[in-house]
């Protein structure tokens, strides 16, 4: 159980202390790709999607037999 906790926790330490040290570096190459695929044209298609998927789940929830 100990374990089960412990490799996480440190993940998530080397993780935030990546973020909090190399801020500057991580922001420059994150806009550089947001700015290359978060167009009007590449949002409205990924809405679009994102509609769909939740459309889909929800039909899928409504119709799932509730015997789990």
């Amino acid at each position: 159980m100990i374990i089960e906790k412990l490799i996480p926790g440190i993940v998530f330490i080397g993780i935030g202390l990546l973020f909090v040290f190399n801020n500057e570096q991580i922001a420059k190459g994150t806009f550089k790709l947001y700015k290359k695929f978060y167009t009007e044209n590449n949002l409205k298609i990924m809405f679009r999607v994102c509609g769909i998927i939740f459309f889909l789940l929800g039909l899928f929830l409504m119709f799932l037999n509730n015997s789990f």
